[in-house]
């Protein structure tokens, strides 16, 4: 089976070194907080947040209504403690001067 004959996610690709992931998952854009870093550099802008989030995981909360809420809830507790770094997706707000 080829990668891109996977349907749905596949869990913790996100994780894995980027030339891996880039095989398994080749429609997926993946930005590291270096490479955002390098789109803004040199621009006139300053950060007002930058924040790390994990994803909402509704396609699991409508396979498994119970186990994908409480998944939801324990991954973006974790978003308020230094394992926040696990999460999958950035959360900037950038602002021009």
């Amino acid at each position: 089976m080829k990668p891109t004959a996977f349907i749905g996610n596949i869990p913790l690709v996100n994780y894995l070194p980027r030339r891996w992931r880039d095989r398994l998952a080749p429609h997926v854009n993946i930005y590291t907080r270096g490479d955002l870093e390098r789109l803004f550099e040199g621009l006139p802008v300053k950060y007002i947040k930058r924040h790390i989030v994990f994803g909402a995981y509704d396609n699991i909360i409508a396979q498994h209504p119970a186990f994908g809420k409480f998944l939801r809830a324990f991954l973006q507790a974790l978003e308020a403690t230094p394992l926040r770094f696990f999460g999958l997706s950035h959360f900037w707000v950038v602002e021009k001067i």
